[in-house]
């Protein structure tokens, strides 16, 4: 009987868990442009506007040389560590990454503390996997064309001082 009730426990916690590690599903409106990319609008830290560029096979977010100096400047990029990159034409560069304070995706879909790329040279900025895996699964949709995302569930921003007092 208690090896029963131990399993049954087990089994509602761990649906428990697995639901709140879903999230809550979200669409983000995704445009193309005459080549056929997608492209979205995203905001990184509490105001840096951008446009970028969904790549599911990019291992990192990318940041233009004009985003990075805008978070840079707005305190939103700590730098980590220094990497060789090999660019999609098999060249290879050394970048710098940064951990990045924050991505809004959606109105209450924010990814925090992800790691980004400045690659030099970099006019485009690109949505890789180092910022996609926190709103996984998410699936691409044709018709109409949009973006599906499990962000992550935040509490509001008073409910954290509430909690914390």
């Amino acid at each position: 009987m208690r090896g029963i009730a131990s399993l049954l426990l087990y089994v509602a916690m761990s649906t428990c868990a697995s639901v709140a590690a879903a999230g809550e599903l979200m669409t983000v409106g995704l445009a193309n442009n005459s080549v056929g990319t997608l492209h979205l609008q995203a905001r990184l830290g509490e105001q840096v506007d951008a446009e970028f560029l969904l790549d599911t096979g990019s291992a990192f977010v990318v940041l233009s040389e004009a985003t990075r100096r805008k978070l840079a400047s707005a305190g939103a990029l700590v730098p980590l560590h220094r990497l060789r990159a090999v660019m999609a034409n098999n060249a290879v560069t050394d970048a710098q990454v940064y951990r990045v304070t924050s991505l809004q995706l959606a109105t209450g879909c924010v990814v925090r503390d992800f790691e980004a790329v400045a690659l030099p040279g970099a006019r485009k900025n690109i949505l890789g996997l180092s910022a996609l895996r926190s709103v996984a699964p998410f699936t691409v949709h044709l018709e109409p064309l949009r973006l599906e995302l499990n962000c992550p569930v935040v509490a509001p921003a008073g409910d954290a001082v509430a909690l914390a007092n």
